[in-house]
């Protein structure tokens, strides 16, 4: 079972019940339970100390073994606890297994999946936990997976409700409350309760109530964990291959970010992100990729697919990127970022080609990209960027980077596609410099440039075109 709460329910309390009610009554039933941290999983075996002291004496029989982490009964029964990132659970099989915040652990996935092999076959499993982003523990919960999902809302809790009207909260409900109590079909008592606590202990933040007291599953997800993008892509997943968004356009201007891996089957993906980025204020992406290949069959996709646009090609000169730039030189394609650099053995400036993603220039190229996209100024159409977008976070030293066993691959492809900005000048003078030469192509020019090529039309082509009205040069075009 895979149970989703609101924080403060007593949900782990319930779950622990439920369990140690099993292994006391049944002969060698043991429970195990996964917490996050050490601290965590002594307080959550205080919680089964706590059933035991309880009991009424006629109740009461020893115990064989009692610490601070195992407690084992005179029949066999035993319950432990032990945390996700060690090795303690190894050794026993359980017939109970209890995952407690399981959307907390370093490696979610990992975790899992080691803890499920402690697992007898008919065992039962309940994994209980708070939203953390979208991690792995949102995935299983999207996921067609068997298990049976629960979702706990605040709204179930009886205790969270008020008697008397808040102060702030007038006759006039404000209308997001209003859609707010109309959505989930809260009570007055429950209103008021919802705008106290969001005043109280919320600080009126919106973004705070829905992460502390979520009304929906998907808003537990969507508003917890600390993720470096505000936009947030429910049920996406990322599938490697190549997408398309458009065809070439004469006189636009196209940047290809493109981030390169080792090819391992189990490692990062090999990405690519073409850009229009005629436009400098509002760039679009018009094709991706994203697959494990070697670096040099990736290496061939590039030049094939920066052919085929004429892009800027802004390739990372770090490790296997080097391998990319070094391709497309020898198959003679030039038109490649470059940067200048200072030697200081030769004393001079020198011009270097590819980024060189470092300490410095990451945290640049991460907030270009956050900028264009917070300011709605670059669709977020591919599925493969949305879904890491999903998963791009903070880690405890506040570096922006892929959470846990995710990917950031099409982050950094679209955001050195973006770095192709800094050079568009002089990649936009060399196709101007080729002339129009068809009434489509004069069109396209001036959308392109948003320039009339009226003068220079009239001194080149008007014995040709002289005789056309503007109605006929756009039909002509179309």
């Amino acid at each position: 079972m895979f149970d989703l709460k609101a924080r403060q329910l007593g949900g782990t309390t319930g779950v622990a019940a439920y369990a140690f009610w099993h292994a006391y009554f049944q002969p060698n039933f043991r429970v195990g339970v996964m917490a996050q941290s050490r601290e965590s999983a002594e307080q959550i075996f205080e919680i089964y100390r706590r059933f035991y002291t309880n009991l009424p004496s006629w109740m009461v029989f020893p115990t064989e073994k009692s610490s601070v982490r195992e407690m084992l009964f005179f029949h066999g029964g035993m319950i432990r606890v032990f945390t996700a990132n060690t090795q303690s659970s190894r050794g026993t099989t359980y017939n109970f297994l209890h995952c407690s915040e399981f959307a907390f652990y370093s490696d979610v996935e990992r975790t899992i999946q080691a803890a499920f092999q402690t697992a007898t076959p008919d065992a039962i499993v309940v994994m209980e936990t708070t939203a953390n982003g979208l991690n792995h523990a949102h995935d299983l919960w999207a996921g067609e997976n068997g298990y049976k999902k629960v979702f706990m809302p605040w709204t179930c809790a009886a205790e969270y409700a008020l008697d008397s009207r808040p102060g702030g909260l007038t006759n006039a409900v404000p209308s997001k409350w209003k859609e707010y109590a109309a959505d989930n079909k809260l009570t007055r008592k429950q209103l008021y309760w919802a705008f106290n606590t969001y005043r109280t202990k919320c600080g009126s933040n919106w973004q705070t109530f829905h992460q502390e007291y979520p009304a929906t599953a998907e808003m537990a997800f969507i508003t917890s964990g600390e993720r470096f993008f505000s936009v947030v892509f429910p049920h996406v997943r990322a599938t490697a291959g190549y997408r398309r968004y458009g065809e070439p356009q004469k006189y636009h201007v196209y940047a290809m970010g493109v981030d390169t891996a080792a090819g391992s089957p189990s490692g990062d993906y090999s990405s690519y992100c073409v850009m229009d980025i005629t436009d400098k204020d509002k760039p679009q992406c018009v094709s991706t990729y994203y697959g494990r290949l070697s670096p040099s069959e990736f290496s061939d996709k590039v030049h094939k697919e920066a052919k085929h646009w004429g892009a800027l090609v802004v390739a990372e000169s770090n490790s296997y990127g080097l391998s990319v730039i070094e391709f497309l030189i020898g198959e003679g394609y030039a038109n490649l970022y470059r940067r200048t650099q200072f030697d200081r053995m030769a004393k001079r400036w020198k011009e270097e080609l590819g980024f060189a993603t470092t300490m410095a220039t990451r945290p640049v190229l991460l907030s270009r990209l956050h900028k264009f996209i917070s300011e709605e100024r670059l669709a977020i159409n591919d599925d493969r960027m949305k879904a890491e977008i999903n998963t791009f976070v903070y880690d405890k030293r506040g570096k922006p980077q892929a959470d846990r066993g995710k990917h950031d691959d099409m982050v950094f492809a679209w955001a050195l596609a973006l770095a192709g900005l800094d050079q568009i000048d002089a990649v936009r003078e060399e196709k101007l410099a080729v002339r129009p030469s068809t009434l489509r192509e004069i069109l396209a020019y001036e959308m392109a440039t948003g320039k009339v090529f009226t003068q220079e039309w009239r001194d080149h082509e008007e014995d040709s075109l002289d005789m056309l009205s503007q109605e006929q040069l756009v039909r002509t075009a179309r």
